[in-house]
């Protein structure tokens, strides 16, 4: 579990420097990093509103990640309390993600429908 852990918690890193990068414009639209659901990849300020909602729900993510990847070198003897808790916690990741997701999609939908002459997408 010693690359798992380690794996893990690059991965909260990488997260969490791509919530920041995107939430505050550094890093605009592209195919790479960030949220692309919806109305968030419509504008450069629907990119930057849908990221910075999502941005808490995101780091929140990353610290699950951090979190685990410690869980999971502390504790690699203990396999099979270890692969339940990698398991589970990585089921909390991708319901934050989606969670993050569906509120940035409702910020940038607003900033959307806000730019659009008649309040319509």
């Amino acid at each position: 579990m010693g690359i798992t852990g380690v794996l893990l918690i690059i991965c909260g890193a990488g997260l969490s420097w791509a919530a920041e990068a995107t939430a505050s414009g550094r890093m605009g639209i592209n195919s790479l990093v960030g949220i692309r659901v919806g109305y968030v990849t419509v504008s450069e300020p629907a990119w930057r509103a849908g990221h910075r909602a999502a941005r808490p729900l995101t780091h929140a993510a990353a610290g699950v990640f951090a979190a685990l990847g410690i869980f999971a070198l502390v504790f690699c003897g203990a396999e099979s309390t270890s692969d339940a808790a990698i398991i589970s916690g990585s089921l909390l990741v991708l319901g934050l993600i989606l969670a993050a997701a569906v509120k940035a999609n409702r910020a940038a939908r607003a900033v959307v429908l806000a730019a659009s002459p008649h309040g319509r997408a």
